[in-house]
């Protein structure tokens, strides 16, 4: 099994961030640069992704609900319920560690 899907990845990217949040949260979307480390199970159901022919909407969303989780809500310990739009993504990069 490659390195990512074991091990996860360091993604980078710098693109425009909005949110569906309680009330009483800001919603507006700003452009952020975020590096995250992700871990294997994201890098593994990107595999499967692009093995079934998902297109880059597809890859997108998972990508925001892994953000969403790991970079917004800090791995579940705050944020409950925040869901993030990812979206004009000006750069994409991934590293793996």
């Amino acid at each position: 099994m490659p390195r990512p899907r074991a091990e996860g990845f360091v993604f980078h990217t710098r693109a425009r961030f909005g949110f569906a949040a309680p009330a009483g949260s800001s919603d507006d979307p700003r452009v952020r640069w975020i590096t995250q480390d992700l871990p294997g199970e994201v890098a593994r159901e990107l595999f499967a992704a692009w093995d079934a022919g998902a297109g880059e909407q597809q890859q997108t969303v998972i990508l925001a609900r892994a953000l969403g989780h790991g970079y917004f809500r800090e791995g579940g310990r705050r944020a409950h319920g925040l869901h993030i739009a990812f979206s004009d993504v000006e750069f994409a990069d991934f590293s793996i560690g």
